[in-house]
């Protein structure tokens, strides 16, 4: 998930001759999804699809079709397969599960959670569901709702750090921030080279302005997996609060390397570039920002 704390306005050079303002940063954290590592852009899909015939072979025929769908990021002919073989025969636990995964991802998530909720009476002991049920809750803004569900998830399995991992992140949305840190500790005692939770804690010193502690927690992340971009970015913003900006840059050049498509370590990067007095460079950068993301500076006034 990505949290924007703020925008600043595009500025032309002369502008910014003329006016002083505060660079604010956009940092940045995401979901885990059970089951799956990385950054995620999607639910995991699960089950095992057997042959048999009529139309209970067509329904596994169809979500076999939704699986591959979904599996190449088209999650709108993911949702059509999936409804295909849901009228087929409605009874597929892994129909429900993936048509669920699917509207998730194209960002239905009343739809998503409905769907999830029909898997969940097909088999009700499907934890990964839940947690992506309480994911999609979180995405509709119902934070009690989701954290109840990952309590619900951690006791059926409470040594699955990534169910751990993602109570944090809601926890932090809704500024319970001790109560993440003591979240993000479980999961790393767990797992200590679960680079996400020592993510979240960074993240979570970055809001409360402890840099340096921070930056022992971004620099274990990205120990532990130099390929997450989004931790990187968070590292380059604390670098930038401690005014290491030669550092800093090389952070967010290395987000950048994994990610060139990435709006917000743009952002970042130009904040710091400004911060160093190299207005014409950051201002190219900030220009560069829009244009990959359009509504990274919506409702900004120029």
């Amino acid at each position: 998930m990505i949290y924007n704390i703020g925008i600043i306005s595009l500025l032309s050079n002369n502008q910014i001759k003329k006016q002083i303002f505060k660079l604010i940063t956009i940092l940045l954290i995401t979901f885990v999804i059970v089951n799956l590592s990385g950054v995620v852009h999607a639910v995991t899909l699960q089950g095992n699809i057997y042959k048999t015939s009529g139309k209970k072979y067509s329904a596994r025929h169809w979500i076999k079709n939704g699986q591959s769908k979904y599996s190449r990021a088209k999650y709108e002919r993911a949702v059509k397969a999936f409804k295909n073989s849901i009228a087929c025969y409605p009874d597929y636990f892994e129909a429900w599960d993936g048509l669920g995964n699917a509207l998730y991802c194209i960002g239905s998530y009343d739809a998503a959670i409905q769907a999830y909720d029909k898997a969940l009476d097909v088999k009700p002991d499907s934890n990964p569901t839940k947690v992506n049920k309480g994911i999609a809750l979180y995405k509709k803004g119902n934070c009690e709702k989701a954290l109840k569900i990952f309590d619900e998830a951690i006791k059926a399995e409470p040594k699955l750090s990534s169910t751990l991992y993602n109570k944090g992140v809601v926890l932090i949305s809704v500024g319970r921030y001790s109560e993440a840190i003591a979240v993000f500790d479980k999961a790393i005692e767990l797992n200590p080279q679960d680079e996400l939770s020592w993510c979240g804690k960074g993240y979570i010193l970055i809001l409360l302005e402890g840099y340096e502690e921070a930056l022992k927690f971004f620099a274990k992340a990205v120990s532990n997996n130099p390929n997450r971009g989004w931790a990187w970015n968070n590292m380059g913003i604390t670098l930038d609060r401690l005014r290491m900006y030669d550092e800093a840059i090389k952070a967010f050049d290395k987000a950048l390397e994994i990610n060139p498509k990435n709006a917000r370590a743009w952002h970042n990067k130009a904040n710091t570039l400004y911060n160093i007095g190299k207005y014409d460079e950051s201002m190219k950068i900030y220009s560069k920002a829009a244009e990959l993301d359009p509504f990274l500076y919506a409702g900004v006034k120029k």
